[in-house]
């Protein structure tokens, strides 16, 4: 009897630094008490897919063309906290026009994909720089201006090591598109 258990693989779309801003944010992450996020990892979710069939990728990943090509600026000037979750972060007092327009863009070109997904007023974009965190106590010392130059689709693999990210293809703001990554499916 065949087996009726599709693959499946934990999914979101997110803004993606460049070195030089993972390098700042770093910095802005030493006055920061908690579990501290891998810089590496360091990233703004746009879209939280939750558990998706492998069989979706490339559809998935295909939604990244639809997206505006222009890059914008992201000023990164505040520290915030999420108290339930206990999450110290980092992000625009404002957000701009260009990244809620992203965002949308992103959201709408996902609707016959993840119907789910819903234009959200309390979307409040940040980058997690600590869980299990104390409430950042000084404010933030020298603000980033992030240049942001690609989104990206991500693959969030548990292990018995922490959460592995794994790129699974990105759209350059410059209108290039990446191809999809080989992709391991989560267990």
């Amino acid at each position: 009897m065949a087996s009726s258990v599709t693959k499946q693989t934990r999914l979101y779309y997110a803004l993606w630094p460049e070195e030089k801003t993972l390098l700042e944010l770093e910095g802005a992450n030493r006055d920061v008490v908690g579990r501290k996020v891998k810089p590496e990892q360091l990233h703004l979710t746009l879209a939280f897919l939750g558990n998706q069939p492998i069989d979706r990728l490339p559809a998935l990943a295909a939604v990244l063309a639809q997206l505006p090509p222009q890059g914008f600026v992201l000023d990164l000037d505040r520290y915030g906290y999420f108290i339930q979750q206990r999450i110290a972060w980092i992000g625009p007092a404002e957000a701009p026009l260009a990244l809620l327009d992203l965002r949308a863009s992103l959201l709408r070109a996902l609707s016959n994909m993840a119907p789910r997904l819903k234009e959200d007023s309390r979307f409040i974009p940040h980058v997690t720089l600590a869980r299990d965190a104390e409430r950042p106590a000084k404010p933030l010392a020298k603000r980033i201006c992030w240049s942001v130059k690609r989104i990206v689709l991500v693959q969030s693999l548990p292990t018995s090591q922490g959460v592995i990210y794994s790129l699974i293809a990105e759209r350059l703001l410059d209108g290039a598109v990446a191809s999809v990554a080989p992709v391991a499916p989560a267990s």
